[in-house]
């Protein structure tokens, strides 16, 4: 086995007297695609925001490459330079353009030639189907196109790890299939990725390994088909069961 790209060791996350993640450890491979599930309130969220050093942790470590990331030795900035994050909220900046949105971070923290990032940005939404889009401003999109190009805004800084939180929540359920079809691709590319979804099909689908949260902690992990096909723990079994039936349900009130 090699060396994880991302460690994760004992990972703990207080908010005041309140513990929000507990004893939290995995390691991700390079060009592996992990997937987090579990119910609402359960950490998920705050575990992905802890790997990038948007929340400083309370305990344990997180290693990239060896080093660790999470003491406060290496500055947020840089750090965003490796691990990209694309969130349930576009956070697009609603008086650039769209060219401009993604280009403002290669060019203002990494340094880069803008004319490069300019046309790498082009290159990016020609690869999404939006190349028509460039001179476009953020009000004039549809909120599946908005992700898209979030995405592509934290591709072009050439991150080692990608993590999507939540990221077709917010989204109409048709557009809903174009950002799945993204992140597919990726995924097929060799991107590293850590996806919270509450999409079990694509869940299924993507993952190469699936871990299970609950009350702050990782529950149960393994393969796609034996979490979803075979759960060890009659908790996973109590959220799976959620989702079949709710399925169940829609499909009764469509018919």
């Amino acid at each position: 086995m090699t060396q994880s790209l991302l460690k994760v060791e004992n990972l703990r996350k207080d908010f005041g007297a309140q513990t929000i993640l507990q004893d939290v450890s995995l390691d991700v491979h390079q060009g592996e695609v992990v997937v987090i599930v579990g119910p609402s309130g359960c950490g998920k969220s705050t575990f992905l925001r802890c790997l990038n050093g948007l929340e400083p942790v309370t305990g344990g470590r997180v290693l990239l490459d060896g080093k660790c990331i999470s003491d406060g030795s290496v500055p947020r900035s840089e750090i965003c330079q490796h691990i990209g994050m694309v969130f349930q909220s576009y956070d697009l900046f609603n008086h650039l353009t769209v060219l401009d949105n993604i280009a403002l971070a290669p060019v203002e923290v990494q340094h880069r030639d803008p004319e490069e990032v300019r046309c790498r940005s082009r290159e990016l939404l020609a690869r999404i189907g939006l190349a028509g889009k460039e001179n476009a401003y953020p009000r004039e999109l549809s909120g599946g196109q908005k992700q898209r190009i979030a995405m592509v805004r934290a591709l072009i800084l050439n991150p080692e790890i990608m993590l999507f939180d939540e990221v077709t929540a917010s989204l109409d359920p048709e557009m809903v299939r174009e950002v799945l079809d993204m992140m597919m691709e990726l995924a097929r590319g060799g991107m590293t990725m850590l996806i919270v979804t509450h999409e079990m099909s694509f869940a299924r689908a993507v993952a190469d390994k699936v871990y299970f949260f609950d009350q702050g902690g990782i529950v149960e992990s393994g393969a796609p088909a034996d979490f979803f096909e075979h759960p060890v723990t009659a908790r996973g079994q109590k959220f799976l069961d959620s989702f079949i039936f709710n399925e169940r349900r829609t499909k009764e009130r469509i018919s």
